[in-house]
């Protein structure tokens, strides 16, 4: 959550339809669900305003765990998410993307633009919550510390998300220990954080 121009701006993590006059059905993906909340008649009203809502979802790919910031004067909001996907059954984006830092830009009037990506991602998650029996039948955990703030004094929007920075390691350079395949892992996860700023 993210308050600024008189609005407090969410986001948070939805399934998503998406249909195809191609295909016989819709593709179901990991999308973002969207609100921008008037604050300036609370005072006189003791009530909120909907603003706009909306959903974002990158054609044929998925995104996880948003995060909203918008600049306190003017400008849209940016709403920051991993994205990540195989391209769906069509195979679209050259087979889809490992786990990337993305953001796009949200008007207050609810409409989202294109998805820019700012840090591609190098190679498939491997962690310790991705295989079975460690410790149980679990999926992995995975994108849940993005974050978005505005700078007042540089005027620039800073976020940050989760992203898989350097490719896979063979099998010969792994070994189970703090650091592994030249600092470029933990021995338990190969997920970094990616942090980058935008000006509004």
């Amino acid at each position: 959550m993210s308050q600024a121009q008189g609005q407090v701006f969410g986001a948070i993590s939805t399934e998503v339809d998406q249909t195809y006059s191609s295909e016989s059905g819709p593709e179901v993906h990991q999308g973002a669900a969207y609100w921008v909340v008037g604050t300036n008649s609370f005072d006189r009203t003791g009530q909120f305003t909907l603003t706009s809502q909306g959903y974002v979802s990158p054609e044929h790919e998925d995104l996880s765990m948003p995060a909203m910031a918008a600049a306190d004067n003017v400008g849209p909001a940016i709403m920051t998410f991993t994205l990540t996907g195989n391209g769906g059954p069509t195979g679209a984006d050259n087979g889809g993307f490992y786990p990337s830092t993305a953001f796009t830009r949200v008007n207050l009037s609810g409409s989202a633009g294109t998805v820019h990506v700012v840090d591609l991602g190098q190679s498939p998650q491997d962690g310790f919550s991705e295989y079975q029996g460690l410790p149980g039948p679990t999926r992995p955990r995975w994108g849940d510390y993005s974050w978005a703030i505005y700078d007042p004094g540089t005027g620039r929007i800073v976020f940050a998300t989760n992203y898989i920075q350097s490719p896979n390691c063979t099998g010969s350079a792994f070994t189970l220990t703090l650091g592994t395949c030249g600092g470029t892992r933990d021995g338990f996860a190969n997920w970094g954080t990616s942090v980058n700023y935008v000006t509004p």
